[in-house]
Formats: C-alpha cells, structure tokens, sequence
C-alpha cells in the first residue's frame, strides 16, 4: 500500500513537471491551435510571384498547419482582391502595398502583417530601335492601368532617364503584359512595362530591355504583403500563424523542389514550364521565409507615392503594419 502511494506521488510530480515545461516551452505555445480551420487567401493575380501561396495549399502545408478548409483565389487585380476582403469573401488578402494604402485611405481598417515576396521583376522593353529609355522620347509606352504600380513604376523609371513623363511620352492603360506584348508586336507602342516571366517573351521575340527595376530602381521591392482587416488579426492570430509557418514551409520546399514547384507554377498560371524554371531560378531568393518587408524597395515605394500625389509623405509603419508577427515569429514560426 505505501509502495503504491509514493508510485502515486511520484506519478503526480512529473505529471506536473511535465505540465509547467509546457506551460513554458515555446515549442507548445508556436503550435497553438488555429481559431478557425477556415482559410480563405485572395491573390491579386495568377502571377508566379504568387507560387508559395499555392504550393502551401496543394503540397499539404496548410493542413498540416490545422487549417483544413483551404481555398486559394487568384482575382484580376489589386481591386477585385480589395473587394474580396472588404466583403469577407476572403480572409487574407496577398497583394500590393499601393493597394493596401489606397484601402486604408478609403476607410478599410487593413494591416499588413507580413512579407516575404520581394521580387524586383518589372523591366522595360522597346522596339529594337531604341536602346535607351531617353532614346524613346515621343514614344508611346504600355502599362497595366493608370494609377497602378506599373503606371507610377513608368513614370518613375523615365523620369530618372531625364525625360518628363507628362510631355516627353505617351502613357496608354493597355491590361497586362500579354496585351502589352501584342501591342508591341503589331506597332502600337514603342515600349512598355512587363513582369517576369513576360520579360522572357519578350526578349524571344526581339524586343529591346531598355531598364531594370532591379538594377535602377531598387534591388528588393516589396512586391506583395500578406493583410487582413483588423477585427481579423485580432481574433485569430493562431490562424495567421498556421498560414504563415505554411507559406514559409512552402518558401523552403520551392528552393529544394524547383523541377516539381514549376510544374505547379506552370498548372496554375499557364506559362511555359520553361519560362517557370527560368522564373524560380531567377527570383527565388526575393522569396523570404521570415516575412520580411523589402526596406530599400519600401523607401522607393514612398518616394513614388509622394511624387504620385497618393501620400504627402511617407507613412510610419504603425499607420499600415502591424508588426506584432514579424517581431515575436522566433516564438512561434519554427
């Protein structure tokens, strides 16, 4: 009987040792259960900048996270996306930081939480008979939509080449590359804008690179940010944890799969699976685990926005960021 109480005893104190570990070991507290097993994710576009979003999905990274209810969404634009999440047809929205500006300035109560996606991918591309950018003077160039990053990217680049955007080209809102391509090829315009892997087309195609984003611009460009509406992050933050220790996971499995990972970035936007490879070899290490928010990139950003008229000066991050996943991820993303 005495044997059996201080089994017992014993039995009770490590139950209990085993209970304050846990209690304090990180460990547990970063796989705390999801608040929801919903997750809801708005793309602005089928783009392969994008391909992290959808590998966590379909490679299972999302489910081993907790959240079995996954969709991924791919809209047409910053717009439709915006939409999206105002409306709570999604959850997280994986779009631009001008689009995220625009909606808080409009009254959405939006933050970013995290990054990650800082690709510099834009170039400039002309007719063959241009070799420079101040060489297109008179010109008409392509971009996406006025008021678009692609239009205030534009002005900014040939600004920088010592022309005046507002007298020296002619600025058409043409869609998206395709349609900017075909515009080129038949005539229509001198040069334009284009995102990779559009840039490898065009290069096929004979088309001049006139400029960079990388090299002239900015060597990093926060690209896409990952944000949700207040009321969300506030109520499921373990939720937003899952996703992003599953976008990270999926960040990780792109760099040591890339033959498979273009396979799904060939499945999901339908470019070349030659034009996949050549993207994720190219831009892989613009992908960043920790979420960062590319700070070279951001202070060009402002710079454009200011000039753009859409800011009168730089907003502190407080006013776009909440910064509460980025600055605690060492307790809870591994």
């Amino acid at each position: 009987m005495m044997r059996a109480r201080s089994m017992l005893r014993a039995l009770t104190g490590v139950s209990l040792m085993v209970a304050i570990v846990g209690l304090w070991n990180p460990a547990a507290a970063q796989k705390a259960k999801p608040e929801t097993n919903k997750l809801y994710v708005g793309l602005a576009v089928p783009s392969l900048s994008y391909l992290p979003c959808w590998v966590a999905d379909q490679k299972g990274f999302l489910k081993e996270e907790g959240t079995t209810d996954v969709k991924v969404f791919a809209f047409k634009g910053d717009a439709d996306v915006l939409q999206a999440l105002a409306g709570g047809t999604v959850d997280l929205s994986v779009s631009s930081v001008p689009g995220l500006v625009e909606s808080i300035k409009s009254g959405q109560k939006f933050k970013a939480i995290w990054g990650g996606f800082n690709q510099p991918y834009f170039e400039w591309y002309a007719l063959p008979k241009f070799k420079s950018i101040a060489a297109t003077k008179g010109g008409r160039y392509a971009v996406t939509k006025y008021g678009a990053l692609t239009d205030f990217l534009t002005r900014y680049a040939v600004r920088a080449a010592g022309l005046d955007p507002e007298k020296d080209i002619k600025i058409l809102q043409l869609g998206g590359s395709p349609q900017s391509l075909a515009a080129l090829e038949a005539g229509q315009i001198e040069a334009s804008i284009l995102s990779a892997p559009n840039t490898y087309i065009a290069a096929e195609k004979g088309f001049v690179k006139l400029m960079s984003q990388k090299d002239y611009i900015a060597p990093d460009w926060p690209l896409h940010v990952v944000f949700a509406k207040e009321e969300y992050i506030a109520k499921n933050p373990n939720t937003i944890k899952a996703y992003l220790r599953a976008q990270g996971k999926a960040i990780e499995w792109i760099k040591a799969n890339p033959e498979e990972a273009a396979q799904i970035g060939n499945k999901m936007t339908k470019f070349k699976i030659e034009h996949c490879r050549k993207f994720i070899d190219q831009y892989k290490d613009w992908w960043d685990t920790d979420g960062r928010i590319a700070q070279k990139g951001m202070k060009v950003l402002w710079e454009i926005a200011v000039q753009a008229g859409d800011v009168t000066e730089p907003w502190p991050d407080s006013k776009w960021l909440d910064s509460s996943f980025l600055k605690t991820q060492n307790q809870w993303r591994k």
